[in-house]
């Protein structure tokens, strides 16, 4: 048969269900030891396949409804993320193995550590020293560690219940590895190595909650996370490029005494947490380094910092190593570029994060504040004039970073959406798993009348709200998709919840939209769309 035979008969050979051989030619002949003419083993391609199939629920991506998203902001949180960023400041043990340690008063301390040299860890992280794989991955470990934390406040009991993640939503959800040299298959590899990396920060907790009576001192990783790769088998059924990765996290038990919320009721544990804006995630890890490391530190600590006032000092020192602090005093041109970045991050998290930013006016100087923040017959004269007019004189004073600069306070105040008072937080975050394992919002309201159709409205705060809706006897395709897009569940989603393919509900909402949906249907479309 000729190739254009082959292709007319055949003409998208890997969606036909035929393997594709490699024959060998007819006219080629290869002899054996014993002079008997053999042929060659033949290679076989399998059917090649653009996504995994079969793969396991996975959560909701984040933002989907909002542009924030509930999270834990308790100490284990806030520390973790300061060890991930200060990684020069992380001391040694006896051994030489590396720790860090964060003080918070009244004999109160959390100190972490790696963990390693575990058997089930990949050979990078076997072999890597501490100081490298902080090194490597802090700045972009802290930013997965915040979306672990997000996940962590959608489980009723997060120290009994681990989330399933999918690695492509991850690299969408974290804005990372983006660059158009990276294949999919190496940004999926990156995602599945970094998960590894947050997966081994363990802690040694001692606290003690005066209000409650609660001594705490435990042991335990901060997430405990596994890795399914996905991928599709060459020629010769080796492995190749990955199709998905699959990321499984358990919280660890630090959960129950800091994100309890039964617990908090019966005053036997924590319940801390707090707004989480996408905007941060739109900062670049590597452009906007010292914008998104202040974003994520301002937030985590909104709730033990209600005022939201800090000095540079303050917040420099909780973000940045202490070697930077000292050398930006003692060195007059690293001060300065340190104060150009500073000035540039603010006008970053005023512009991109939505925070207001306010200068105090006894501690920070009208000479000492950025462009932005002086006014505009002032900002556009030079340095040397605009010093003049504001200072008297055209150099700046003799240390001023160590005694004007790190002094001076500033307050930050987050959009309004990201201050609402605690209750409201949980009842809108509170969510709850169907048996398929699609994340579904707490019950809309629900009015029934004699309505023939189902009337939906978006509320401010992201639920929706069924103003009326009949007593379903008959469910249709355009029914589901006016209530699946009402409640902003994506085919895929809706599909692998009710156990079918997303064709088969493209179909149902388009070809089959008047006609009734199998019965054997109905009962799981109802739990997962929640109406009668």
């Amino acid at each position: 048969m000729s190739v254009r035979e082959n292709n007319r008969r055949y003409p998208k050979p890997e969606l036909s269900g035929y393997q594709l051989a490699i024959p060998y030619p007819a006219d080629a002949t290869r002899k054996t030891g014993t002079g008997a003419i053999a042929n060659p083993q033949i290679p076989v391609a399998t059917k090649r396949f653009r996504k995994a199939k079969n793969l396991p629920f996975t959560e909701q991506p984040l933002f989907i409804n909002n542009n924030y998203e509930m999270t834990a902001t308790s100490a284990p949180i806030i520390s973790a993320t300061q060890a991930y960023l200060k990684q020069p400041d992380w001391n040694k043990y006896s051994d030489g193995k590396l720790y860090f340690s964060k003080e918070f008063g009244k004999g109160r301390y959390i100190e972490f550590y790696i963990l390693h040299q575990q058997a089930h860890q990949p050979q990078y992280i076997l072999d890597g020293a501490e100081h490298q794989i902080l090194e490597k991955y802090g700045v972009m470990a802290a930013r997965l560690h915040a979306v672990f934390a997000t996940y962590a406040t959608q489980q009723k009991e997060p120290w009994k219940q681990p989330f399933i993640l999918r690695g492509s939503e991850l690299i969408k959800t974290l804005q990372i590895y983006k660059s158009k040299k990276l294949s999919k298959s190496q940004k999926l590899k990156a995602i599945a190595d970094l998960a590894m990396v947050v997966g081994t920060l363990g802690a040694v907790i001692q606290w003690y909650e005066g209000d409650l009576n609660l001594s705490i001192k435990e042991r335990c990783l901060l997430w405990m996370v596994s890795v399914q790769e996905y991928s599709q088998p060459n020629l010769f059924q080796e492995p190749e490029d990955l199709l998905e990765v699959i990321i499984r996290v358990q919280p660890g038990l630090w959960t129950y005494n800091f994100l309890n919320a039964e617990g908090e009721k019966a005053k036997t544990a924590l319940y801390q947490c707090g707004f989480m804006p996408k905007q941060v995630f739109d900062l670049d890890t590597h452009k906007h380094k010292l914008a998104f490391e202040l974003a994520l530190y301002i937030i985590q600590n909104n709730r033990a910092h209600k005022n939201g006032t800090y000095t540079i000092h303050n917040l420099l020192s909780n973000i940045l190593p202490g070697s930077q602090i000292e050398k930006a005093v003692s060195d007059y041109r690293y001060g300065w570029r340190l104060r150009e970045d500073l000035e540039e991050a603010f006008l970053l998290l005023k512009d991109k994060v939505n925070m207001t930013i306010e200068f105090d006016d006894q501690t920070y100087p009208m000479w000492l504040r950025p462009l932005w923040a002086i006014p505009d017959e002032i900002a556009h004269l030079s340095p040397q004039e605009r010093n003049q007019k504001l200072l008297g004189k055209k150099k700046l004073p003799d240390n001023y970073i160590q005694n004007i600069l790190l002094p001076a306070k500033l307050n930050f105040k987050l959009p309004p959406s990201q201050i609402n008072n605690k209750e409201s937080v949980k009842n809108q975050k509170n969510t709850k798993s169907n048996q398929a394992g699609v994340k579904i919002q707490n019950p809309v309201d629900v009015v029934i009348n004699n309505s023939s159709v189902a009337k939906t409205s978006l509320a401010s705060n992201g639920k929706v709200t069924v103003t009326s809706i009949t007593v379903i006897n008959k469910i249709t395709g355009s029914l589901v998709k006016e209530m699946r897009t009402a409640k902003k569940i994506s085919q895929r989603d809706f599909a692998n919840a009710v156990g079918m393919s997303q064709s088969w509900v493209r179909d149902i909402e388009t070809k089959g939209k008047d006609a009734p949906i199998p019965e054997k249907y109905t009962a799981i479309i109802k739990e997962i769309l929640n109406f009668r």
